[in-house]
């Protein structure tokens, strides 16, 4: 399955606002992640698998897929 970032905040049910306040950034940095255009670091990974309920992979092979 070829998920990307966008794809899997939604089968979690998230909103932009709600991932932003979990990574302590800004919906716009959110908004640069599922576009591919800010890539995530390591701690953001773990906290966006516990978030949405999926892998570390799962969340970096999501990032690849929304570039």
């Amino acid at each position: 399955m070829n998920e990307t970032l966008k794809d899997l905040r939604r089968s979690a049910k998230k909103s932009v606002g709600e991932v932003a306040e979990a990574l302590g950034v800004t919906e716009r940095a959110v908004y640069n992640y599922e576009r591919g255009i800010r890539e995530i670091d390591i701690k953001s990974v773990l906290v966006l698998a516990d978030l949405y309920g999926v892998t570390a992979e799962e969340v970096i092979n999501a990032q690849l897929n929304s570039r």
